[in-house]
């Protein structure tokens, strides 16, 4: 698909998540938490934000879409996760895997390739590698970048413009994006998911730096311009980037 048809693609699924609200279930560092959930919201959908207990993971196989982090898996590692993991790709349930480490912390190579065999709907990474474990997208969408976002498949690429530099004051940010494109994998495939998830929160950050006058008020703000812009804009931006 060229450009100009993903960005119309990309467009409708940012009107298609504001209009059916999908459940995506998030187990996301818990410093990250509340604005995850803030992120979601104000894009429309709704929202569960867990730790690895089995009954939370449980819980996650009754949502729309699943965003797990791989280094809160990393620090809060249950035998229930792959099994979870397992459940939701055989039952046709989008799943989003961010394998950013945390800090310094070490992911083992062992758990980043069992997740990875199951298949991510969208991988999301600063990086092509991590602990030695190269990160490919069988049937799905690899998006690569700390800020500029690179969405790679099937020996092509598409970058989005990284957004306001305010991004990098707000803590969460990573797992919020990530999150999107998980609510985002609802209404369309890996690749426009990927692409619509990290265009939609850049384009609504370059609008929240205009009316904000430090990072207290631009989290504020971004989430309200999350609200605000549309699919069309998005769509827009990306054609830009």
């Amino acid at each position: 698909m060229d450009r100009s048809g993903l960005a119309l693609t990309v467009g409708f699924a940012v009107e298609t998540v504001r209009e059916n609200a999908p459940l995506v279930h998030c187990v996301a560092p818990r410093a990250a938490t509340s604005f995850v959930a803030e992120v979601l919201h104000g894009a429309g959908a709704s929202s569960v934000v867990t730790g690895t207990s089995p009954e939370a993971l449980g819980s996650g196989l009754t949502a729309d879409s699943v965003m797990f982090d791989l280094g809160t898996l990393a620090s809060e590692w249950s035998d229930a996760i792959n099994p979870t993991v397992a459940q939701l790709r055989s039952q046709g349930t989008p799943w989003v895997l961010d394998a950013t480490p945390l800090g310094r912390e070490t992911l083992r190579a062992d758990r980043v390739r069992g997740l990875l065999g199951h298949r991510p709907t969208v991988i999301r990474a600063s990086s092509a590698e991590v602990d030695g474990v190269k990160l490919e997208a069988t049937d799905g969408a690899l998006a690569l970048g700390a800020s500029e976002v690179r969405v790679l498949w099937e020996g092509q690429e598409v970058a989005v413009l990284a957004g306001s530099e305010m991004l990098g004051q707000v803590p969460g940010v990573r797992a919020a994006v990530t999150a999107l494109m998980a609510a985002c994998s609802t209404a369309t495939g890996p690749v426009e998911a990927a692409l619509a998830g990290a265009a939609w929160l850049a384009l609504a950050a370059d609008r929240a730096e205009e009316h904000s006058r430090g990072p207290a008020s631009f989290r504020i703000a971004l989430v309200d311009a999350l609200a605000t812009v549309h699919g069309d804009e998005v769509a827009d931006y990306l054609t830009r980037s």
